[in-house]
């Protein structure tokens, strides 16, 4: 049977063998019911190097990094200053054919829910919600150089009276002037400054809201001004508001944006108030095409927020929350992406679906040692975000399980993949420009204007960029080049053999794995003027959670392998396959399964022994060939017999 639909859904970094066993424990039933009933691939590897924007691009081109021209977090290409580049989420850098473009051709529509680095759209009739960046209320493309995302309003904040790091001070002083206060006793109250962190635009109004504190400690009201009628929530200690909708009026327009708060403490001792991100309700702050669907999308959804999730993870580590908010939090987000997925479903016309969510990359940023035996030794941190990592699974699981309940699983192609995995990290990283400067490669001096340590392009020879790229300032490529193009292969042999002589001071270890020319990385998929002229690869004991390591990599309960789990229509059930296989196999083995074109430029192949008849499209073909030599037979027999009647009979017609 050809699979009717296809549905991809997309985990950054999870860990996946931490996946397959709270799968098999019932912790994640959705996943385990798809494992149990497809196949999980203990060996799925990913380009290097891991990274979010180029090992995205590969699921869905099935194409290498040098081919489709992604090839780091943050883009960079020749002629532009060594020392800058721009972040890699724009499509239209994209140098190879997505499986939706290829699709279109036989008119298969494709629904794309935040997949990064896919924004602007690259088809006619397909629907997209988000991705340019991380989250659907997030920007990573189009911004200003040198920032690394914006959101529409703001981002996550506490309000408390203690020090509490990055966190707004508040103080408490006598309430006077509320409105419609009709609650007897005494009250206290405190102006809330609204910071507008990562905001996209320079907010005018509001510049505070209130916070009104009964004095005996049972209650808060929070307000956009002294009018207890107008009032956002009254909350006690532990408790959510409702979602909140508020008109934020910035320079150029106004924004209609959706939050949460909740009160964490309430006390003579701490008063906390945390405000989730602002998430903006305006179609045209939420990446959508066409224009209508993003409205569509925020009205029938209601259930929770599009929050820009980033900062909630900053909110733990800060210590702003606990675990349980945290999870609160997540599960904002997730519940969002599902029911607008399950709306699309129902309400467009599609074949192919694609989703990313992006909530293990920024855990494992936040806490990966904190999950760590090897590096965490106290066992109430260990088992605390234990209960974190397991939670945002759960999390993720029920949003899984609620998108393909709007599916018939019986003619589906269903593929849970991630673009990379996650490890520990057991020593500090080596820093690359010390290592380049003891070799007399790169040089700094003092800005006269600024004070400021900058590099002195007359006497750097090589700079190292982004995750794993060493480039050489070469005159006429570089606008700050010195290298005589003669004198080129020379500097990368000082470079790589610097990068080899080094050994970490504290460990004695020698933490460069490898260090290639640029020609002889087309062994790992890299090639092109993308890359620099240099690609190096970190021992994973140093520190980092992916990108510079390879993806075979396992440190501790870590794993830098890829997930892919497949299940549906014509494949087997129930295997654990051991084979090697990469993300580039993806889009190949899709095409085969549903008799969709191949991408111009995917380089994969077909996963057989995933399939439950790896043979099946040659035996098909073999008797259709048959069928065919059988009819044309026949038809020869009618055609003599025809002719052999009309001399018979004299008609030469």
């Amino acid at each position: 049977m050809i699979p009717k639909k296809l549905v991809v859904i997309g985990l950054d970094a999870p860990v996946p063998k931490k996946i397959y066993e709270l799968a098999l424990k019932g912790e994640l039933p959705n996943l385990k019911k798809l494992i149990e009933g497809g196949v999980y691939f203990k060996n799925c590897l990913t380009p290097y190097p891991t990274i979010t924007p180029p090992n995205w691009t590969t699921i869905v081109t099935g194409a290498w990094i040098g081919t489709h021209g992604i090839t780091c977090f943050s883009m960079h290409k020749p002629g532009m200053p060594l020392n800058e580049t721009y972040p890699a989420f724009d499509s239209r850098d994209c140098t190879a054919e997505y499986i939706w473009q290829a699709a279109e051709r036989v008119g298969k529509r494709t629904i794309i829910i935040n997949w990064p680095t896919t924004w602007p759209p690259t088809f006619k009739k397909g629907v997209q919600i988000g991705g340019a960046g991380l989250s659907v209320n997030e920007l990573r493309c189009g911004i200003p150089r040198g920032e690394s995302f914006r959101i529409s309003v703001c981002g996550a904040q506490l309000f408390t009276t203690e020090d509490i790091p990055l966190a707004t001070l508040i103080k408490l002083v006598p309430a006077s002037g509320w409105k419609n206060l009709e609650e007897e006793g005494e009250f206290l109250e405190a102006r809330l400054p609204l910071e507008y962190n990562h905001a996209r635009y320079t907010y005018q109004e509001p510049r505070e809201w209130w916070l009104l504190v009964k004095r005996d400690w049972s209650f808060v009201i929070v307000a956009p001004e002294k009018d207890v009628n107008k009032a956002f929530c009254k909350l006690g200690p532990g408790e959510w508001s409702d979602t909140i909708e508020y008109v934020f009026k910035s320079e150029k327009k106004e924004i209609r944006g959706a939050f949460k708060f909740k009160l964490l403490k309430l006390s003579p001792n701490e008063v906390s108030l945390f405000m989730t991100p602002i998430g903006a309700l305006d179609p045209e702050e939420l990446p959508s095409y066409p224009k209508e669907i993003g409205e569509k999308v925020l009205e029938a959804v209601k259930e929770s927020i599009p929050i820009p999730p980033h900062s909630v993870f900053r909110a733990l580590n800060l210590g702003w929350i606990d675990v349980d908010t945290w999870l609160e939090c997540i599960d904002m987000e997730h519940v969002w992406l599902a029911e607008a997925v399950v709306w699309l479903m129902k309400n467009t016309d599609w074949d192919l679906f694609f989703m990313h969510a992006h909530c293990p990359d920024w855990a494992y940023h936040a806490f990966m040692n904190k999950v760590e035996p090897l590096v965490t030794k106290d066992k109430e941190e260990l088992e605390k975000y234990r209960r974190a990592e397991v939670g945002f699974y759960k999390s993720l699981d029920r949003m899984i399980g609620r998108i393909l309940s709007a599916v018939d699983l019986n003619e589906t192609l269903v593929i849970i993949t991630s673009d990379l995995g996650a490890k520990p990290s057991l020593y500090p990283r080596p820093v690359i420009t010390e290592i380049l400067a003891k070799a007399g490669l790169l040089s700094y001096k003092v800005d006269e204007k600024t004070g400021e340590k900058v590099v002195d392009w007359g006497n750097t020879l090589a700079y190292p960029q982004r995750s794993a790229y060493i480039y050489v300032n070469l005159k006429g490529r570089d606008p700050h080049g010195i290298v005589d193009p003669k004198d080129y292969d020379s500097v990368r042999d000082r470079v790589i053999k610097a990068l080899y002589d080094y050994t970490d001071p504290e460990t004695g270890l020698k933490p460069i794995l490898f260090a290639l020319k640029k020609e002889d990385a087309r062994i790992i998929g890299l090639y092109g003027d993308r890359i620099g002229d240099i690609v190096y690869a970190l021992d994973p004991r140093f520190k980092g959670e992916h990108g510079t390591f390879l993806p075979p990599g396992e440190l501790g309960e870590g794993s830098l392998k890829g997930l892919l789990i497949m299940a549906g229509p014509g494949i087997k059930k129930g295997e654990v396959l051991e084979r090697t296989c990469w993300l580039t196999d993806i889009v190949p083995t899709v095409c085969h399964l549903m008799e969709l074109p191949v991408p111009k430029h995917a380089e994969g192949g077909i996963l057989y022994q995933a399939l439950e008849n790896p043979n099946g499209k040659m035996e098909e073909l073999k008797r259709l060939r048959e069928e065919y030599n059988a009819l044309k037979e026949k038809y020869e027999r009618l055609k003599r017999a025809f002719e052999a009647d009309s001399y018979l009979t004299h008609k030469y017609e």
